[in-house]
């Protein structure tokens, strides 16, 4: 509404300053003099076209007002339509994260950041919304799985001082994708007998939702990644050599603790 009578006020001035300076041109010879005679007497047919003119100047001012207030409803519809939109996609993807945290043991911590990091734009009201996932995002998740995978199926198992180096690997994969797994009741490693590691006895669980999590989260952004899940049978060299592992801590030969 300022910004109308803003314009309106620019306009009068203009024309104003526009007589003012035609008078001082006629005053100085350069223009010839102009005046405005005015009738005494109006008939019906002036009359009219006044009328008509204020109508048509009122008319005009109605539509571009109405024209106004059609466009900023558009872009406040449009807005409202974007926002439901982004709820509805994160309540479905909160969902997601409910029925994995139920059915695998584990816990989601800083859900809106990790919805961020797979939709970086759909927070943002002046860019594209998009289902589709980063999948730069799901790929580097995906690739670190696979080098810890290779790791446990290889035929030529890791020395006993490499594998709290694997299970942090793990365990920072997890944080990547904003979960913990569920922390063993009884027999959980601690490495250097202090930072918990998740891991007991059993090696494959911890592997085995790292990958289960990427599917997920890979199938949700409409991105078909889905990683190898390993078993017992995939890795038996993996599997002997980690229980020699846990024996020597158990047996206090190493620095670690199991708790």
């Amino acid at each position: 509404m300022k910004k109308d009578w803003l314009i309106l006020v620019c306009c009068v001035g203009l024309f104003s300053s526009g007589f003012v300076f035609a008078r001082l041109l006629a005053q100085f010879g350069y223009l010839p003099a102009v005046f405005f005679v005015w009738e005494e007497k109006l008939d019906i047919g002036t009359m009219f076209n006044i009328v008509a003119a204020i109508a048509t100047a009122l008319a005009a001012y109605a539509a571009f007002r109405s024209a106004d207030t059609a466009r900023i409803a558009a872009m406040d519809s449009r807005a409202s339509t974007r926002i439901q939109t982004y709820i509805q996609h994160q309540q479905q993807f909160d969902r997601l994260l409910d029925e994995s945290q139920a059915e695998m043991g584990i816990a989601f911590f800083r859900r809106i950041e990790l919805y961020d990091k797979m939709f970086p734009d759909n927070r943002h009201a002046d860019k594209s919304f998009s289902l589709l996932a980063d999948p730069t995002v799901i790929l580097n998740w995906a690739n670190r799985y696979d080098q810890l995978r290779d790791i446990a199926e290889s035929e030529l198992p890791p020395i006993e001082e490499s594998f709290p180096q694997w299970m942090i690997g793990c365990m920072e994969l997890a944080n990547r994708m904003n979960f913990t797994h569920m922390e063993p009741k009884e027999g959980q490693v601690y490495i250097n007998g202090r930072n918990y590691s998740y891991f007991d006895s059993d090696p494959a669980k911890p592997l085995h939702n790292l990958a289960e999590v990427i599917h997920r989260l890979a199938r949700f952004g409409l991105i078909d990644r889905a990683p190898k899940i390993l078993f017992h049978r995939h890795m038996p060299a993996f599997v002997t050599a980690y229980n020699s592992f846990y024996w020597s801590i158990q047996e206090g030969r190493t620095p670690h603790k199991i708790i």
